[in-house]
C-alpha cells in the first residue's frame, strides 16, 4: 500500500476534521456511529453511487443498516490531498458482508470528496459499484463479468 501523501494548510481546525473523518472510517462499526455528530453537520449531504442522503439522521440510519450485516471491515488510505475547505481521499476498503460473496472479503478502491468548515457538510464517495456489489451477486455477477470481458475485446 502506498504511503499517505498529504498537502496540508496551517489551519488546525480543518486538519482536525479530516483526521476525524479518517479515524471514523478506519474504525467503523455499529459502536462508532454516534461519533458522526462531531464530524458531520446536521444538514450534511452524503452522496455515493447508491444513495443521496440529506441530513445527519438519514446518514446515521444508513450507517446502522450497513454495519448490522458487516462481518469484516478495514479501510486503508492511499492518498490525502487537503486544502482549507475541502479534501480528496483515495482509499481501499476491504469488507465482508453476509449477503455478498458468501461472506468472503471484497476489496474495493475509491475516492472521497469532503467539503467542510468546522464540520463536513458535503461528502461524496466514488467507487465501482460493480466491484462492490454486482460482481458478487449470484447470476448477476457472472453476467457483469461477461459484459466486462466483452467490452475489453
Amino acid at each position: 500500500m502506498a504511503k499517505v501523501a498529504k498537502l496540508s494548510v496551517s489551519n488546525t481546525t480543518e486538519k482536525g476534521i479530516v483526521a476525524k473523518v479518517m479515524d471514523f472510517y478506519s474504525d467503523f462499526s455499529k459502536e462508532s456511529i454516534p461519533l458522526i455528530e462531531g464530524i458531520y453537520t446536521q444538514d450534511v449531504e452524503f452522496v455515493d453511487p447508491v444513495h443521496t442522503l440529506s441530513g445527519i439522521l438519514a446518514l446515521k440510519a444508513y450507517f446502522k443498516r450497513m454495519a448490522i450485516n458487516m462481518l469484516h471491515y478495514e479501510m486503508q488510505y492511499i492518498e490525502v490531498i487537503e486544502s482549507e475547505s475541502c479534501a480528496h481521499l483515495s482509499w481501499q476498503m476491504t469488507f465482508a458482508h453476509k449477503s455478498l460473496k458468501r461472506g468472503k472479503p471484497i476489496v474495493v478502491r475509491g475516492m472521497s470528496l469532503l467539503k467542510f468548515t468546522s464540520k463536513v457538510y458535503y461528502h461524496e464517495d466514488s467507487y465501482d459499484l460493480g466491484a462492490l456489489v454486482y460482481d458478487h451477486v449470484p447470476l448477476l455477477g457472472k453476467f457483469t463479468q461477461f459484459l466486462k470481458k466483452r467490452m475489453q475485446e
